[in-house]
């Protein structure tokens, strides 16, 4: 009798946890205007200045990372500037105290630029891998809101993040 009660303890606890779960849909076009907000970004070391615009979501990445295209424009010293494109991926990671989705460890997977001499594109790639370590990193993609209930209830723990039809999809809960 005491196994039995035991048991019935156990699913009820087991369904009450499944109850403070919540399954938070961002869509690419919500990822897209909360990243469009965070821009232009500008890194400036020595000679050389990098400044990313126009940024394009691309949750198509795979391995549940999310892509990062944007514009960048090169400005160096003497009078050397350029245009191209730039492609980030990354991971996004949950941080609980904030209730905010950051960009985890970013990845300049892709430079291009006509303009701007071959001898200085590892240069730029280089700063522009620091400039998106530091910048996304440190900002927030996405942030819960405080006022809708549900999200306010599942701010504790990130069980899972997916990407699936052009959306992200990010398991939340108490336990």
């Amino acid at each position: 009798m005491k196994k039995l009660i035991l048991v019935i303890a156990l699913l009820m606890c087991s369904q009450l946890a499944m109850a403070f779960s919540y399954t938070l849909e961002i869509s690419a076009d919500e990822l897209q205007s909360k990243v469009s907000a965070m821009m232009p970004m500008e890194k400036k070391k020595s000679f050389i200045t990098v400044i990313l615009s126009h940024p394009e979501i691309d949750l198509t990445v795979g391995n549940n990372k999310i892509g990062v295209s944007s514009q960048i424009a090169i400005v160096a010293l003497g009078g050397i500037s350029g245009s191209g494109k730039v492609k980030i991926t990354g991971l996004l990671s949950y941080d609980s105290e904030k209730s905010a989705f950051f960009f985890k460890n970013p990845e300049v997977v892709s430079l291009e630029s006509e303009d701007v001499p071959p001898l200085l594109l590892p240069k730029v790639k280089a700063l522009t891998q620091l400039a998106v370590s530091q910048f996304l990193s440190k900002k927030p993609i996405y942030k819960l809101k405080d006022d809708n209930v549900k999200q306010k209830l599942t701010k504790a723990v990130l069980q899972s993040i997916q990407v699936e039809n052009n959306q992200l999809l990010a398991e939340l809960s108490l336990f």
